[in-house]
């Protein structure tokens, strides 16, 4: 391997593993308390190597939030794609990557939920996030507008599409206020029961 070659695998391997500290840290302390010497402990590094990957707390906390909703984007598409054109099986798959262990964990959905309401980092969250919330958002409307068409249903799809993400957004929250009893496997459940009850033509068989 040429040097060049390993300095960028050592840069990259660096960066994930900062990142990776960053997302435990945000979830146990919160961004505010969060310091680079907390995440560069956490990452096994010096606060020498920390403050040559990124200049400063906040942009590190920003990477980290591009880190996440890149990896989520990412899932999303690749399964979706293997989900084929099949609407009721696009929404099955949406259910099950939304839910799926590496997606999400207690930790992310933390860092999630932190940006989020943080009035600071509001900004920074719109910013990396809005676009990929519109691309969701698109997508799960156009596939709840096609199971609507199929059920000849006379229903908003607006209002179907929402109501399906703010169940997800719920559920999401339940991992942080009660990580203990939190199941994947429920949540799912409770997804896949409000699509049952909304199109139960296509989902009878739906366990």
């Amino acid at each position: 391997m040429k040097q060049e070659n390993i300095r960028l695998k050592n840069k990259k391997d660096s960066n994930l593993k900062l990142i990776s500290s960053a997302i435990k840290n945000i979830s146990k302390k919160g961004i505010n308390e969060t310091t680079m010497h907390d995440v560069s402990h956490g990452a096994g590094l010096s606060q020498g190597i920390v403050n040559f990957h990124f200049k400063s707390k906040e942009l590190l906390l920003i990477e980290t939030l591009k880190f996440i909703s890149n990896e989520y984007l990412s899932s999303f598409q690749v399964k979706l794609k293997k989900a084929g054109k099949d609407p009721r099986q696009q929404i099955i798959t949406i259910i099950n990557n939304d839910f799926n262990k590496k997606i999400c964990s207690r930790d992310k959905i933390a860092v999630w939920f932190t940006f989020f309401s943080e009035l600071k980092f509001k900004p920074a969250y719109h910013q990396i996030c809005k676009e990929r919330d519109l691309y969701y958002q698109n997508i799960t409307e156009n596939i709840f507008k096609e199971l609507i068409n199929k059920e000849k249903l006379k229903i908003s799809i607006t209002n179907i599409s929402r109501g399906f993400q703010a169940l997800v957004m719920g559920l999401w929250l339940d991992l942080l206020e009660d990580p203990d009893t939190f199941s994947h496997i429920k949540s799912k459940r409770i997804c896949f029961d409000y699509i049952k009850s909304h199109f139960p033509k296509q989902f009878k068989e739906l366990l």
